[in-house]
C-alpha cells in the first residue's frame, strides 16, 4: 500500500517557502494562535479607483491554506487611496483574529474586523466603525470585550466595545497632552487583573522623534486613574508612530524602547508597577552603558514564571554604515544586566549588515529571532536566518544560524516572527520575487527545539445501509491511510466507503508523521445488506463526550448479561478494567473522569463475546 501526505504545505526548501496566498500584496501582518496556527492579513492590490482590499488567510499547523489559494476577502468596501497606513492584528483567547485599520480615502474611517477560525466574520462583512482617524490598535479583554485606540486628529482616543462590537462608553475617551500645544496618541495596551487597562501613550511636541512615552491606567468605565500620566523616560525621545515591545508579568509591565538623546539612540528596559511606580528609575535599565554606538529597535520577550527579561538590540557605528546585533538579559526584579554592562555581541558591528528582523521570541526561555544576512541592503532583506541562543547568550546550534528563507533574488519586507508552539515557530513576510511578477505573502515553519512524538491512531464511524463514514480522531498526524478489510484501501482524514456484500470486516487506520507510525483497527459485521455492530445492537453511547468530571455509558440490553468494559489511553496504557451484571432494558454505567489528563481515550465494551471500541475525549 502506498501512502501519501495530507496536502502538507510546509516545505523544507527555504528558497521556495510556503506561499500564504497567490494574491498580490505590498503590506501584510501575521499573528500566531494558541494551538500553532497562523493568521495572515494583507492588503491585496486591485486596480484604481479601489486600489486595495483587505484579505485574510489562516494556515493550519501543517501549513494548509484554510481559506483557499487567494485568501478570503475581509473588506473590499473600505474607501482606499493609493497608499495604506499603520494598522494592527491580534488574537483573543478563543483565537479569533482582530484586524484594525483605516481607510485612506472617504474621511479615513476606522474599521475593526473580528473573525473566527472557521472564517465567520463575527462583526459582519463591514466590521465595526468606531470613528475616523489613523494608527488603529486593538486589545482583546478577558471578558470578551475589546479596547480600541486610534488617532482622529491631534489627540488619541480610546473606546471599549462589547464582544458583539457595540460601544460601551457614550463617547470615546480623549488622551489629553501634558502640554496644551502637544499632540497625543495611544500606543501599546495591557489588561490588568481587575479589568483596568494600562495604556502606553505618546506625548509629542513636533515631528518624530519628539515624543516622550507615558503610562496611564484606565478603569473599565474609561476613567484615568492617575491625575498625571507616569513618564517612562524624561530624557530620551521616541517615535510616536512606531510599535514598541511590551511584556506583562501579572500586573507588572516591561517596556522596551530606543530613545534619542540628540541624534544618538539608546536602548532601555523600563519596569512599570501596577501603582505607576518605576522601581528602576526615570529612564529604566540601560541596555548597555557604552556611549559610542547607536542602539536601535529594542525587542524584549518574557516567559511566564521566568526570573528574566530577554532583549535584543541593533547596534551601529555613528555613521550607521556598519551594523551588528547584541543581546541582553535582565533580572526582572532588580533590572540588573546579566550579560555584562556592554551587552553580549551576537554579531559584532561590521560591514556585513546583520541585524534582527521582527520580534524577539523565546523557546525554553531562550532567545529566538530572525536576522537579515549580509547581502541585504539595510532596508530590505534578501536572506533570513534564524538564531537560537542559550541561557548565556551563546549560540545553541554549532552552525550558529539556520536558513528561514534564502531566495537569491527576492526582496523581503513586513517581516514577522510569531510566538512559538511546541518548539516550532512561524515566520511570515511579503516578498518580491522576479518569477512571481508581484509581491506575495510567504511563510516558513522553523523547528527550533522539539521532542519528536509519534502519532496516535484512532477513529469512529457511522453507518447507513452499506455505506460507512469513518471519522479520524488521531493525534499528531501528517498522513493517513485506510484498509477497509475488503481488499480496498483509501487515503485521507475523514473518509466514506461503500461495501459490496455482507460479511465480517476489520477496518484499520494507519497514521504517520516524521517521528513514527501507529495503527488502530475496529471490527465491522455486515448482515443482510446493513453494516451492524455492537454499538448499534446495544445502542452504546458515551455522554458527555468530551467529558469533564464524569462520563456515562448508556446500553440497551436485549437480555440480561455480564458487561465488561476497559478504558485505555491513546498510547495503549490501561486505565481501568471492570465488569458488571446488567438486567434487560436500558442501563447506564457511571465513570469518573476528572482525574484523567486531557487527551483521547478508548473504551472497549464486551457483551456475550462481542466487543466495541468507543472513543472518549477528556
Amino acid at each position: 500500500m502506498a501512502f501519501l501526505p495530507l496536502r502538507a504545505q510546509w516545505t523544507a526548501d527555504t528558497e521556495i517557502n510556503t506561499t500564504v496566498a497567490t494574491s498580490a500584496t505590498g503590506d501584510m501582518q501575521s499573528v500566531g494562535t494558541s494551538d500553532g496556527r497562523t493568521w495572515v492579513a494583507f492588503w491585496h492590490d486591485v486596480p484604481a479607483p479601489k486600489y486595495y482590499e483587505m484579505r485574510l488567510q489562516l494556515l493550519d499547523q501543517s501549513g494548509h491554506r484554510v481559506f483557499g489559494d487567494e485568501g478570503m476577502v475581509l473588506d473590499d468596501q473600505v474607501p482606499m487611496s493609493s497608499f495604506t497606513t499603520t494598522w494592527s492584528i491580534t488574537v483573543d483567547r478563543q483565537d479569533n483574529v482582530y484586524v484594525g485599520f483605516n481607510g485612506t480615502d472617504g474621511g479615513n474611517p476606522v474599521i475593526v474586523h473580528k473573525v473566527a477560525p472557521d472564517g465567520t466574520q463575527l462583526w459582519g462583512n463591514a466590521g465595526i466603525n468606531p470613528g475616523t482617524g489613523f494608527d488603529v490598535k486593538v486589545l482583546p479583554l478577558s471578558n470578551g470585550e475589546v479596547m480600541i485606540g486610534w488617532l482622529p486628529g491631534s489627540k488619541g482616543v480610546l473606546q471599549k466595545v462589547s464582544a458583539d462590537g457595540i460601544p460601551q462608553w457614550a463617547s470615546a475617551v480623549t488622551i489629553e497632552p501634558l502640554v496644551s500645544t502637544h499632540r497625543t496618541s495611544a500606543g501599546e495596551m495591557a489588561e490588568l487583573s481587575n479589568g483596568d487597562v494600562m495604556v502606553i501613550l505618546h506625548d509629542r511636541g513636533g515631528f518624530s522623534p519628539s515624543s516622550l512615552p507615558y503610562a496611564q491606567r484606565y478603569t473599565g468605565a474609561g476613567a484615568a486613574l492617575w491625575a498625571t500620566p507616569v513618564a517612562l523616560t524624561t530624557t530620551y525621545f521616541t517615535s510616536f508612530n512606531r510599535r514598541y515591545a511590551l511584556q506583562q508579568d501579572g500586573d507588572t509591565l516591561y517596556f522596551g524602547y530606543s530613545g534619542a538623546l540628540g541624534i544618538q539612540p539608546h536602548g532601555f528596559l523600563q519596569r512599570i508597577d501596577p501603582d505607576g511606580t518605576l522601581p528602576w528609575g526615570p529612564d529604566g535599565s540601560d541596555f548597555s552603558t557604552q556611549t559610542t554606538s547607536f542602539e536601535r529597535d529594542v525587542q524584549i520577550a518574557y516567559t511566564p514564571g521566568s526570573e528574566f527579561i530577554w532583549a535584543i538590540c541593533e547596534y551601529s557605528d555613528p555613521s550607521q554604515s556598519q551594523v551588528g546585533e547584541y543581546v541582553q538579559k535582565f533580572d526582572k526584579k532588580t533590572g540588573a544586566r546579566l550579560l555584562g554592562d556592554l551587552g553580549k555581541a551576537v554579531f559584532p558591528i561590521g560591514e556585513v549588515y546583520i541585524s534582527h528582523q521582527g520580534k524577539l521570541q523565546l523557546v525554553n526561555d531562550r532567545p529566538v529571532f530572525l536576522v537579515s544576512n549580509g547581502n541585504s541592503n539595510g532596508v530590505f532583506a534578501k536572506d533570513l536566518l534564524v538564531v537560537y541562543l542559550d541561557e548565556n547568550g551563546g549560540f545553541v546550534w554549532p552552525e550558529h544560524t539556520r536558513q528561514a528563507s534564502n531566495n537569491p533574488d527576492g526582496i523581503k519586507s513586513r517581516i514577522q516572527l510569531n510566538a512559538p508552539f511546541e518548539g516550532r515557530i512561524v515566520a511570515a513576510w511579503a516578498e518580491d520575487r522576479p518569477d512571481s511578477a508581484a509581491i506575495r505573502p510567504y511563510a516558513q515553519r522553523i523547528d527550533i527545539d522539539i521532542a519528536c512524538v509519534p502519532p496516535t491512531a484512532g477513529f469512529g464511524y457511522t453507518i447507513s445501509d452499506l455505506t460507512a463514514t469513518f471519522t479520524n480522531i488521531a493525534i499528531g498526524v501528517d498522513s493517513i491511510a485506510w484498509d477497509f478489510g475488503d481488499g480496498t484501501q483509501g487515503l485521507g482524514a475523514d473518509i466514506i466507503h461503500e461495501y459490496a456484500i455482507e460479511g465480517n470486516y476489520t477496518v484499520c487506520e494507519y497514521v504517520f508523521n516524521e517521528c513514527g507510525v501507529d495503527t488502530f483497527c475496529r471490527d465491522l459485521v455486515l448482515v443482510t445488506n446493513a453494516v451492524v455492530s455492537l454499538e448499534e445492537n446495544y445502542q452504546l453511547q458515551l455522554s458527555p463526550n468530551p467529558s469533564q468530571d464524569h462520563c456515562i455509558l448508556s446500553i440497551d440490553m436485549p437480555l440480561a448479561a455480564h458487561v465488561a468494559y476497559r478504558l485505555f489511553s491513546a498510547s495503549g496504557r490501561n486505565i481501568f478494567e471492570r465488569s458488571a451484571f446488567m438486567g434487560a432494558g436500558k442501563q447506564s454505567i457511571f465513570m469518573e473522569t476528572k482525574n484523567l489528563p486531557t487527551g483521547n481515550y478508548f473504551l472497549v465494551v464486551t457483551v456475550n463475546g462481542k466487543s466495541a471500541t468507543l472513543p472518549l475525549i477528556r
